[in-house]
């Protein structure tokens, strides 16, 4: 199994623009997930899949002009569902719901330490 990444940090403004374009025709994203695609961060293109459809998109992503990163993964680390990032193109779909607001979450310990608060910033003024 692989993962194919998109590393957009080093990719010139210019060629992000058309690379959005282009994977919202590809894909059929909306733009403001191509967006999020090309913000110059590292994204996952896609999760889990055979070599043949990392050397497709790879193939499909040098036409547009950039690079992206095939890695190995094992079976059991493309299906680890703790695992959140989303992978594109797909939609993801959720069956999580959130928690009322003050709610606590069972799964998870209330941390009840207080943050902690830097105040060096603020002065007393005299009147």
């Amino acid at each position: 199994m692989f993962d194919v990444w998109f590393d957009g940090e080093s990719v010139e403004p210019v060629v992000m623009q058309r690379v959005e374009t282009k994977l919202q025709e590809a894909f059929n994203l909306p733009p403001n997930q191509a967006s999020v695609l090309v913000n110059g961060k590292s994204h996952r293109i896609k999760r889990g899949c055979t070599a043949d459809e990392a050397k497709k998109l790879a193939a499909q992503f040098a036409s547009w002009g950039v690079d992206v990163r095939i890695e190995t993964v094992s079976s059991q680390a493309a299906a680890d569902p703790k695992d959140e990032t989303p992978s594109y193109p797909s939609n993801p779909v959720s069956s999580l719901t959130l928690a009322a607001a003050g709610e606590t979450i069972p799964t998870k310990p209330r941390d009840m330490t207080p943050p902690t608060v830097s105040t060096d910033h603020l002065q007393l003024e005299e009147h």
